[in-house]
């Protein structure tokens, strides 16, 4: 379990390496490696089930893909030049035997980093992230030539968002490396919604809703990597993880523990790891069982010394209030995509609000887990801040035998 943290520890640095391509732009606030993972994670998802891919596989490859950017950091093919005090974007143009050997020189690198972050996890941990990386990285197979082109597909979209469409600015670089990789029909269709929503033309452009509806989504979802946590905020955290990383820590960490669970379905957790803070999107990130917080930090330090301790009766009320309340954010979120998927996302975040199934159950516990590692994290971090109130939280909702073992090794591990 002591390598399972170390491992935990080492790829939380995910949630402070930004994307290179915004940096590179002067982009202020820029969105981290492990918030670009959480959309990628949810693209892949959702462009595959057109594809008939294994969900559980698509899942743990876009998991798995940038994990190298550990040590690595985010290496991107991109470069500009000055022109009027302004960046312009080229693609790069090379000989054939050039993107060869830089692609080699990439790969040799990221390799390294990964190998030295999963060094030390047992041989079948190591085994498989490595395989998935490699397969998506060298594409061994149709789901990670598929993937890559998603991936590159919502980089492009990164672009849009958070640089805009000005072409004296960006030129036509973020296009000309799209579509250098897209092939995929669907893929090309979904770059034409693309092109429509941000530049209002697209020619030979046919209406495509259930398209439109998925770019709708995919935008909305995004408003969780720049909504910082509610919690982290309140005990004076600066810059804080958001929802969309904290979304990604607790994916993670489903699949890692998750393993050993053989009764479980391990697609079905994967999944609603990735549903159970959708809601945040309308709603905004909450703090269980605190409705409001003062305004004055004293009153509100001493709030937060401890968990929350409530009347079973007052308990039950304020969670429904806020079931009511989150539901009612899904619904709105999910209302346009396809029926057959809403219902799923739906069905998912209600099994885990409700606890109805034993995979629910188990996921309460890696949420608590994730939370409570990311608190000694800022503990270590931040003079006055201390985590004990979130132990007390983390003993009274894990009863899972591997979440316990977690715990004692937190203890050796942080005390």
């Amino acid at each position: 379990m002591k390598e399972i943290i170390d491992f935990l520890i080492e790829t939380n640095k995910l949630k402070e390496i930004a994307r290179r391509g915004l940096v590179v732009w002067r982009v202020k606030n820029p969105i981290t490696i492990a918030e670009h993972t959480f959309r990628f994670l949810f693209s892949s998802w959702l462009f595959s089930i057109e594809k008939k891919f294994s969900i559980k596989k698509v899942i743990k490859m876009a998991l798995f893909h940038d994990l190298c950017e550990v040590y690595a950091g985010d290496l991107t093919p991109l470069f500009y030049y000055k022109r009027k005090s302004k960046r312009m974007m080229r693609w790069f143009r090379l000989s054939q035997k050039e993107r060869e050997k830089r692609a080699k020189e990439k790969y040799e690198l990221e390799r390294e980093s990964l190998l030295k972050l999963i060094k030390n996890l047992k041989p079948s941990l190591k085994n498989e992230i490595l395989c998935y990386w490699t397969n998506f990285t060298k594409l061994l197979s149709k789901e990670a030539k598929f993937l890559k082109q998603v991936d590159r597909i919502e980089t492009l979209l990164e672009s849009l968002e958070y640089i805009g469409t000005d072409e004296e600015i960006t030129g036509k670089g973020w296009w000309e490396g799209t579509e250098e990789i897209v092939e995929d029909p669907l893929l090309l269709e979904f770059l034409k919604v693309l092109q429509k929503k941000f530049y209002r033309t697209a020619p030979q452009y046919k209406k495509n809703k259930k398209l439109e509806n998925l770019l709708d989504f995919l935008l909305e979802i995004g408003k969780l990597r720049r909504m910082p946590r509610l919690y982290w905020l309140a005990n004076g955290i600066k810059k804080p993880e958001t929802v969309a990383e904290h979304i990604f820590s607790v994916t993670l960490t489903t699949w890692i523990l998750g393993r050993e669970k053989k009764n479980l379905n391990m697609e079905k957790m994967l999944k609603m790891a990735l549903c159970h803070e959708l809601s945040a999107v309308y709603t905004g990130d909450t703090i269980p069982y605190i409705r409001k917080l003062p305004k004055d930090k004293r009153k509100r330090k001493e709030i937060l010394k401890k968990w929350p301790r409530l009347p079973e009766k007052e308990k039950k009320k304020r969670f429904q209030k806020e079931y009511q309340e989150e539901k009612k954010a899904l619904l709105k979120l999910t209302k346009k995509l396809d029926p057959f998927l809403r219902k799923e996302i739906v069905g998912l975040w209600e099994d885990y609000r409700k606890v109805k199934s034993p995979e629910a159950l188990f996921l309460i516990q890696i949420n608590t887990l994730a939370v409570l590692l990311q608190a000694l994290l800022y503990q270590q971090k931040y003079k006055g801040y201390v985590a004990d109130p979130l132990w007390e939280w983390a003993f009274e909702k894990c009863t899972d035998p591997i979440a316990l073992n977690f715990l004692e090794a937190l203890k050796e591990r942080f005390y």
